[in-house]
């Protein structure tokens, strides 16, 4: 951080390490700012307040290279150094890719002042006015000491003219400065820079405007493009009628842009022409501002006026409490002041994360509706919320302990008594209840007079996982009306162990409006609502269309809707067959990720111009996994079977290409590859559990463990099969619930003579060997398939199932490339041996193998991954197949 006297610089710095910031300091600080040395006291800086730390002489350093160096090596922590004075220096801590530069000013007579109170707090006289102007020239200017440049170079300006700390407090809060999206432009920003670099040739008397054509499933620009002035005009007015004002408007749509984004708004002519196509383009086209930086604003609402300047209003609060910023992605600067940005704002919702999962996609979902999102960090923020969101996963104690620890619990309540509108989802949907049989020892909010129970695994596998219905109960006529959005025709994402059972018309009695679900032969609750509180049971955020619906209807306050008659009479209760589509990736020769599929785990070509070794390249991870969602895919799995061995853990690419599918894509992701504890490039020992957090906040729902589950239950059976409480699988578990672990067994064939000759479990197999052998088990691998273990696939499952895995991935390596079917005798298997579900894979290569798994196995679902990446069939192609077989299947819906 750099400043001029007596700015803010110390404050600010205070106020950053109160957020968890640690300040690094140069043991040598001097550094004249007058040519009189009597004047030193009066300028020597204040001492900076820190939290009581025993390790803070470790940081402080006796030169800026020590310093660098010790950070650089800790980069993912949050550092503050107040201590760079010279330029040499600062372009050094430049180039690191981490560091953010911060300037603070303010007005020299707010500053004289400041410094006169610190003069007489020290007891010592303050300077007249001039004087002290003179020495702020000198510390700005000084051909040796000035700091001018740093202030030039600074990526955030801060004007601090706040006249308390509460003020200043409450400014910072708001602006964020720790947003890594400072540091390291999003795809709407670094778009942006290139658009602001061809505007300087923008041909427009109005403004400098000029944009990007960004191929954005490729991530990079095909070429800059003139948007808003056609070729060979040197100014607006030349362009005439002829041009037609606006026509760029309607070309947009036409050449296949889906999308604008905008940093500066431009206020065309005002003419009925262009009024009369503008109303089109906002039917083709969704406009939207740019970066996490702007409020989106959202055109379709024909309540917000079309103009296109930014404008702020500071509410009626007083000028001095303004603080301007200015963003590296945008062309221009910004005020943003105490008071409420007005007219422009998405509309917000708040929203509490307490570390509840994959909460990233909630947030993409919410954003793709239209409404932006207020974290709430505090329960004073929960008092100040208009509607709230209460997401949750995992285990129904440990999130009502967390709520409680952190005061949120009666804020929550208080919020709900006020009519404010409230949702909760998943376990913030059981938080409305008494309590739950999942913890007996911690109640819940007690609005509902009821508990949650868990579900029973007697003939079903639990946790119940996957689409489900949510049907209205109503008996007096209201079938047809829908709450929320739900449609009985409608599929919902469903992941939980516990559930509140229904009781015919006890609830509704009570007013509230009841939506019910089925598993097995229970009937539960899946959604409800009365008044301000809606809860669901299922997750919308990965429901697809009819989740965003329901989300939407709710930010809309639109309760309740009218069904029409084939959306009542078209109802199909019950759990879906589950089709899973599955993309191994990993790097080719050239360095670029790819979807690739082996022949028993080979995905090099063994034929064709590629023979040879080439890695066989099917298409780009994130433009496939938007394809297999659209074609109506239950879920998309992610195997990661390049290791980034050089590539620090944070950098890692699967992590951006799980931030980029989470946009567009609302189905359940799951990520697989590199589940355990590892050493990152830097020498950091990285637990499981933190390599797995940094998948669920990038978009993840469920992580996928591979050879380390089997390395775990060998040492789970040589303990005499007790539980360590440190594996992957039990970390996890523990703290994101079992239904976010899923477990990825590779098991292969081991043929002998009779059950005698192994003391592994065998089976008698339908398809003996070549040698006549008809009894089989099937033994583990690790390493891609490459290493046998001394261990079976039923040791292997029931081992990870008492760990907490909520799930097993069944591959199978005799399988694998096939296109024969799948193993059912190892499903069978497996079925049989535990409780919780399994997804069948390996072998599929028709429609018809997918009927034959559901039809001759009780697996809950079945994934495809080589059909689909060939294009020999689709996911719909499967889905229609299955119909026609009988079986319920979920259908992609496309239209909110």
């Amino acid at each position: 951080m750099s400043k001029g006297i007596c700015a803010g610089k110390h404050a600010i710095a205070e106020y950053l390490i109160q957020q968890g910031f640690q300040l690094l300091e140069l043991a040598d600080k001097s550094q004249s700012h007058t040519t009189e040395p009597a004047d030193d006291l009066r300028l020597q800086e204040s001492e900076i307040r820190r939290k009581d730390d025993p390790k803070s002489l470790e940081l402080t350093f006796q030169d800026a290279d020590s310093l660098l160096d010790f950070a650089t090596k800790r980069w993912q922590e949050r550092w503050v150094t107040t201590d760079i004075a010279d330029a040499t220096t600062l372009d050094r801590f430049l180039l690191r890719p981490f560091f953010l530069l911060v300037s603070v000013d303010a007005p020299v007579s707010l500053r004289w002042k400041r410094f006169a109170d610190r003069c007489w707090r020290r007891q010592l006289d303050p300077p007249e006015l001039e004087k002290f102007v003179m020495w702020n020239d000198h510390n700005l200017y000084d051909k040796e000491i000035g700091r001018v440049y740093l202030t030039d170079k600074a990526q955030v300006r801060l004007f601090n003219s706040s006249s308390s700390l509460e003020e200043l407090h409450s400014a910072l809060k708001t602006l964020d400065l720790a947003d890594e999206q400072r540091l390291r432009p999003n795809w709407d920003q670094y778009f942006m820079q290139l658009a602001s670099l061809a505007a300087q040739r923008s041909n427009c008397m109005k403004r400098r405007v000029h944009g990007a054509i960004a191929g954005m499933e490729e991530e990079s620009v095909s070429q800059p493009a003139s948007v808003f002035t056609p070729k060979k005009t040197h100014y607006w007015k030349q362009a005439g009628s002829g041009f037609e004002r606006g026509r760029s408007y309607i070309v947009i749509p036409q050449v296949g842009i889906s999308e604008v984004v905008y940093s500066q708004g431009y206020n065309m002519d005002n003419d009925p022409y262009y009024k009369q196509q503008a109303c089109g383009y906002d039917n083709f086209t969704r406009l939207r501002m740019g970066s996490s930086i702007f409020r989106d604003l959202n055109l379709n609402d024909q309540s917000q006026p079309k103009t296109n300047d930014l404008q702020f209003d500071n509410g009626g609060a007083e000028q001095f409490d303004l603080i301007e910023e200015n963003y590296a992605s945008a062309s221009v600067n910004i005020r943003i002041t105490a008071g409420l940005y007005q007219s422009y704002s998405m509309p917000t919702v708040h929203l509490l994360d307490y570390v509840a999962g994959n909460i990233r996609s909630l947030v993409n979902a919410i954003n793709q509706v239209g409404y932006d999102v207020e974290w709430v960090k505090s329960p004073e923020d929960v008092k100040n919320a208009d509607k709230l969101i209460l997401p949750g996963v995992g285990h129904f104690g440990h999130c009502l302990s967390q709520l409680d620890k952190g005061g949120f619990l009666e804020p929550i309540r208080q919020h709900i008594e006020a009519g404010k509108p409230f949702m909760g989802i998943c376990v913030g949907l059981q938080a409305l209840f008494q309590g739950s049989e999942e913890d007996n020892d911690v109640p819940g909010l007690g609005l509902i007079p009821m508990r949650i129970q868990k579900f029973d695994d007697a003939s079903k596998s639990v946790p119940h996982i996957g689409w489900n219905s949510a049907i209205n109960t109503a008996s007096d006529g209201t079938k047809n009306q829908s709450f929320y959005g739900l449609r009985p025709t409608s599929k919902y994402y469903y992941v939980h162990s516990y559930a509140a059972p229904y009781n015919p018309d006890v609830l509704e009695k009570d007013g509230w409006s009841v939506a019910t679900a089925t598993y097995g032969e229970e009937e539960f609750i899946g959604a409800i609502s009365r008044g301000n509180i809606f809860g669901a049971q299922f997750h919308p955020e990965k429901s697809g269309v009819a989740g965003l619906r329901a989300i939407r209807a709710f930010l809309n306050g639109d309760q309740f809707q009218s069904l029409s008659q084939d959306l009542v009479t078209g109802k199909e209760d019950g759990l879906t067959r589950r089709v899973i589509a599955c993309l191994d990736v990993r790097t080719n020769d050239s360095g670029d990720l790819v979807v690739t599929k082996g022949d028993q785990y080979d995905v090099r070509e063994k034929s064709g111009a590629d023979a040879g070794g080439s890695v066989r390249n099917l298409g780009k991870p994130v433009d496939m996994a938007k394809k297999y969602y659209e074609q109506g895919a239950d879920e998309v799995t992610f195997l990661n079977i390049t290791s980034f061995r050089n590539c620090p853990i944070a950098d890692t690419p699967m992590l951006e290409i799980l931030r980029r599918t989470s946009e567009t894509v609302f189905v359940p992701l799951t990520i697989g590859g590199g589940i355990k504890d590892t050493v990152d490039t830097d020498g950091t020992r990285v637990p499981a559990l933190d390599v797995a957090t940094m998948y669920f906040k990038s978009g993840a729902d469920k992580v996928s463990v591979g050879s380390d589950s089997v390395f775990a239950a060998e040492d789970y059976y040589h303990a005499g099969e007790k539980l360590s409480g440190q594996t992957a699988i039990e970390t996890i578990s523990q703290a994101y619930g079992k239904q976010a672990v899923v477990v990825s067994v590779d098991p292969k064939r081991v043929y002998v003579d009779k059950p005698e000759d192994t003391h592994h479990h065998t089976i008698k197999t339908q398809f003996p060997n070549s040698k006549g052998q008809s009894f089989c088990w099937y033994q583990c691998t690790v390493k891609g398939g490459r290493e046998t273990r001394d261990i079976d696939v039923r040791q292997l499952v029931q081992a990870v199932e008492a760990m907490g895995a909520g799930e097993i991935l069944l591959n199978c390596i005799d399988k694998d490339g096939s296109n024969s079917g799948f193993d059912l005798e190892l499903i069978n298997d497996v079925k049989a041996a535990i409780k919780i579900p399994v997804i069948a894979s390996s072998g599929a290569g028709v429609p018809a193998h997918f009927a034959e798994v559901f039809n001759k196995t009780t697996t809950d679902a079945a994934l495809g991954a080589g059909m689909f990446h060939r294009g020999e069939y689709t996911v719909t192609q499967v889905k229609d197949h299955l119909q026609m077989e009988g079986f319920l299947v979920r259908q992609f819906e496309a239209e909110i």
